[in-house]
């Protein structure tokens, strides 16, 4: 990730968007040396009441509120598992809920480990280190929920721990205290780099009002709105930002603009369709069924296509999104437009 900053810096450089050598010298600054990646956002959350202490109910207040967990995890129809695993029961994908598919789960990760593995192991490794084990068909792309921005603390994770184990089990807070990652969360959240936010800021400040208007106006250079949602209004061809900088850094921000196709979050890729008649239909599959599939363009248009006529579909390693804004931006637009997803906690 270091390089690719490093290489979206040095594009800058050469391109029309960098009207400014000083300027140009910031997003130098900026990009060297920082590099985590946080998952994607999509998706709606049901009403959180805040709930103190370390409960399964504390826990739900956590996931449908502060931890936003919500925005890529669903809980039976609640959420948004886009790109994430239903945590609850749904459909022949997930006929059992977490509290007891991750039985399941720890049996296979013990067999693959030889030693035993429980669980609770498995609900907390899963915070403490979501590459430990990635479901099988979604990507490695859960954050790590202890670090900024969402900086969840030990006992929050615990109690969403709760919560997750009373889906279809039973809330067991020793056996997950018992856990040998819940020390390795204890003393990885509890230190200094964890609880410190990390030292960015873009080069200009920029004037968010400005750049809800870059980011709605159909009519902008660049229209964000045609195929991203903000708090309802937008189009749904791209990942929901409504939550975005809660869950996301600002260089993966920043470089998601830049260099759209760097890391292109599950459930958006694009697909190349070439039908029989020779027609080359690019965009990302909305629907799908026995007989027929959707894509939607980056205009935000649907096509439905029959499968009877499809010669041939790909998936593609380039997005759909465009990657020419530092030649479509000003600069000041370019940090305006930052200003107002910074907004968007």
């Amino acid at each position: 990730m270091q390089n690719s900053f490093v290489k979206a810096a040095l594009s800058i450089l050469q391109n029309s968007f960098v009207k400014s050598a000083v300027f140009a010298v910031g997003v130098c600054a900026i990009y060297i040396g920082i590099g985590e990646e946080i998952t994607s956002i999509s998706g709606g959350a049901k009403t959180a009441t805040t709930v103190a202490g370390i409960s399964p109910e504390a826990g739900e207040s956590i996931f449908w509120g502060k931890g936003k967990c919500h925005t890529c995890h669903s809980i039976g129809d609640q959420g948004s598992a886009i790109r994430a695993p239903n945590l609850g029961a749904h459909g022949s994908d997930f006929p059992l809920p977490i509290g007891l598919r991750a039985e399941g789960r720890a049996k296979e990760i013990s067999q693959k480990l030889g030693k035993p593995f429980t669980a609770a192991d498995y609900l907390v490794s899963s915070h403490y280190d979501p590459e430990f084990y990635v479901v099988s068909g979604y990507k490695n792309e859960m954050p790590v929920i202890w670090k900024p921005p969402i900086g969840l603390k030990v006992d929050e994770i615990l109690a969403v721990d709760l919560y997750l184990q009373s889906q279809g089990g039973e809330p067991n807070a020793e056996a997950l205290m018992k856990s040998p990652y819940f020390e390795l969360l204890k003393k990885a959240a509890g230190s200094q780099s964890a609880a410190t936010t990390v030292a960015f800021k873009p080069y200009l400040e920029g004037d968010p009002e400005k750049g809800k208007e870059i980011f709605f106006d159909p009519n902008s250079k660049t229209p964000c709105a045609k195929c991203h949602t903000v708090a309802g209004k937008g189009g749904k061809v791209g990942p929901e930002l409504t939550n975005v900088a809660g869950t996301r850094d600002l260089p993966y921000i920043i470089q998601s603009i830049l260099e759209p196709s760097a890391v292109i979050v599950s459930g958006y890729e694009p697909f190349l369709v070439v039908t029989k008649d020779g027609e080359f239909i690019t965009g990302v599959k909305k629907e799908e069924d026995d007989k027929s599939i959707t894509l939607a363009d980056s205009d935000g248009q649907r096509q439905k296509i029959e499968k009877s006529k499809i010669e041939k579909m790909v998936q593609q390693k380039k997005s759909i999104m465009p990657d020419n804004f530092r030649d479509l931006l000003t600069v000041d637009e370019f940090h305006n437009l930052l200003a107002f997803l910074q907004t968007l906690q």
